[in-house]
């Protein structure tokens, strides 16, 4: 086996993509015992749709999904804040930010693949790197090796334990409430992502597709909290109960076992995102808070890179210095840029929200259109 890449979701899936197209043997290992369509929504932003344009999925993604025209932000009254385009053009190209069921898009780079390429139920517990190769442990006492590996197995990486141990996760003060909620849009909200700006709290939605919408829900709080699954709808619904309307709508039509909680994490930037023979990429080399929606697009220009760097460069150390490299500088910036905006978005002071609302309004759009040029363009 030519390589090995540990976790079966955006970044593991997208980068055995970019390596297939290269005729680069590899094998991706999954924990679950399935691949199954769960989670909420995920929002493919112009960035991502240009690297899967390339891989031949951005037309199968924009007819699984919605593309969006705009990013709103409204106050808690609903008085707008400000609001961006969706899109971006590269090389005479439009690109849109697509809103999709996240299961939806890992069955269409699925698809993409050969059935054998995924092998589930591996969870990998150690890995140990060597010159020449990388050497994958898994907890029902498989071991794999190959000439590389690719650690693509998200925040909590394993993977990243074994390269760098010690590397603790960073919180944000934010925890955050995901679902899906079955109800139509309204025609002017059907192209647009909302987000509405409240004291400490915050609420976004987007459709996914014409009878479901994928919102999110933030909260300024302490870390560790849990929820009971029989009061939750009717605490959300309390905490949002002066933001405009369809909030409340969206929150009534979620099935309360389908919302995910999350404490909102990052990491501090890496020195390094690899070891001898073994990489990290995606939110295991450098994840950021979602408030620029930038994940998974990231984990999508990394798979681009290091497969073309794998490809072209003499040797595997090469191609991984050359990887971070061109990648550092990018993902400095928007894992900081994220963890800014949410400092903002998590001011509970509400004279404060008054100050920081007016000033967002008064943000010239140039700053605006640079701002959305440093994070959509993809210079490679």
């Amino acid at each position: 086996m030519s390589g090995i890449i540990i976790g079966a979701g955006i970044g593991g899936l997208s980068t055995a993509i970019a390596l297939k197209m290269r005729n680069i043997d590899v094998k991706i290992f999954e924990a679950a015992n399935k691949l199954s369509p769960v989670g909420a929504g995920i929002l493919v932003p112009p960035n991502a749709m240009i690297i899967l344009d390339r891989y031949g999925l951005a037309n199968k993604v924009y007819a699984a999904g919605i593309a969006l025209d705009s990013l709103d932000v409204l106050d808690a009254k609903g008085k707008k804040i400000s609001g961006s385009p969706a899109c971006f053009s590269k090389n005479g190209a439009e690109y849109q930010t697509v809103a999709i069921h996240r299961g939806v898009l890992q069955s269409v780079f699925l698809d993409a693949l050969p059935s054998d390429f995924v092998a589930t139920g591996k969870k990998c517990t150690q890995v140990n790197t060597f010159p020449g190769g990388s050497e994958a442990v898994f907890e029902d006492g498989l071991s794999i090796s190959g000439k590389f590996l690719v650690g693509a197995d998200g925040l909590r990486s394993k993977v990243r334990e074994s390269l760098f141990p010690g590397i603790t996760l960073r919180y944000s003060g934010q925890t955050c409430w995901r679902g899906i909620a079955n109800i139509t849009l309204s025609s002017n909200r059907m192209k647009q992502l909302t987000e509405v700006w409240g004291a400490g709290i915050r609420f976004g939605f987007a459709p996914i597709n014409h009878s479901q919408i994928y919102w999110y829900a933030t909260r300024a709080e302490a870390a560790g909290g849990m929820d009971r699954k029989t009061s939750l709808k009717e605490k959300l619904l309390n905490l949002y109960r002066e933001f405009p309307g369809p909030v409340s709508e969206i929150i009534s039509q979620t099935d309360t076992s389908s919302i995910i909680r999350d404490d909102i994490n990052d990491l501090s930037p890496l020195g390094s995102w690899f070891r001898q023979s073994a990489v990290l990429i995606g939110d295991a080399a450098h994840a950021a808070t979602p408030n620029l929606g930038q994940g998974g697009a990231q984990a999508i220009e990394d798979s681009w890179v290091l497969a073309e760097k794998i490809a072209h460069c003499s040797s595997v150390q090469d191609a991984f210095e050359q990887f971070q490299a061109t990648r550092f500088s990018k993902v400095r910036r928007i894992v900081n840029v994220s963890r800014k905006i949410g400092r903002v978005t998590n001011i509970t002071n509400k004279k404060l929200c008054k100050i920081r609302n007016s000033v967002v309004r008064c943000t010239p759009d140039f700053l605006a259109r640079k701002q959305s040029r440093l994070v959509y363009d993809v210079p490679y």
